[in-house]
């Protein structure tokens, strides 16, 4: 499954190690399986995933890795994963306030909340660098923090912050997943802001036409060389796919032979 991905997004022969690949989510379609093959494919480098949960949980990426051959919640035991599940710290927030006890630290106004959740991923993934030398930053979903209160200014400074540990720590790599709603103008300034520093965008989008059973929707993979001089035939080249997505697996290929694959 997650060979297919890594080679249409071209990591397979390019290193990832400081770069930002950002994975759009259009409405109507599912990008999660990019994050899941990015997930699956540091694993198989023996790299370590800090994963920041804003919608699917720590248990559903535990399952969708059993599918793919690995086990999350060993290789947390083992120390070699890290997990920030946004919402059910939120949670206990909200209960300890409803009992008058001390909650986490994590929520308060805005600022503070994107301060405080910056500074526990940077300890998590220096912890994680500590122990391997290729370590994964996953976000899934930023959007999801504009449905917590969020303005779009304060996501994109956390998200800015994100992209600086890049450079200050040696061997990590981020990936960031967001959705887009047609109409939604908070989403489509947060995907433009995040696409603007990204190295590497994927689109996944659902099909123009409608729904097919042979074609799960279309992927377009944009590469920005963002640390290398203007090439004329590299700059800003595009990739565009046709997936189908399996129980098991996913399947890439170039529009218009999906029925070569039955």
């Amino acid at each position: 499954m997650a060979t297919s991905v890594c080679s249409a997004l071209g990591i397979d022969q390019e290193n990832s190690v400081g770069k930002l690949i950002a994975v759009e989510e259009h409405h109507s379609s599912n990008g999660n399986f990019v994050l899941n093959c990015l997930i699956a494919e540091q694993v198989h480098k023996e790299g370590s995933v800090c994963l920041v949960a804003l919608h699917n949980s720590f248990g559903h990426y535990h399952n969708v890795g059993t599918k793919l051959g690995y086990n999350l919640h060993q290789l947390q035991e083992k120390g070699c994963v890290e997990s920030i599940e946004v919402l059910k710290l939120l949670n206990e927030s909200l209960n300890a306030e409803h009992e008058n006890r001390v909650g986490n630290v994590l929520f308060g106004d805005e600022e503070n909340t994107m301060r405080n959740l910056f500074h526990l991923i940077k300890g998590k993934t220096e912890k994680l660098l500590q122990k391997r030398k290729l370590v994964s930053l996953v976000i899934d979903d930023l959007s999801n923090l504009l449905s917590l209160g969020i303005s779009v200014k304060e996501v994109l400074s956390f998200l800015q912050y994100c992209r600086t540990l890049l450079e200050s720590q040696p061997g990590l790599s981020l990936v960031v997943l967001t959705h887009i709603a047609e109409g939604d103008d908070e989403q489509q300034l947060l995907n433009a802001g995040l696409c603007h520093v990204a190295d590497v965008i994927v689109t996944v989008c659902g099909l123009k036409t409608g729904q097919s059973s042979d074609v799960s929707g279309s992927m377009k993979v944009t590469h920005r060389r963002l640390d290398q001089p203007m090439i004329a035939h590299e700059w800003n080249k595009q990739n565009l796919y046709h997936f189908k997505l399996l129980d098991r697996q996913v399947k890439v290929f170039a529009p218009g032979t999906a029925t070569c694959l039955i």
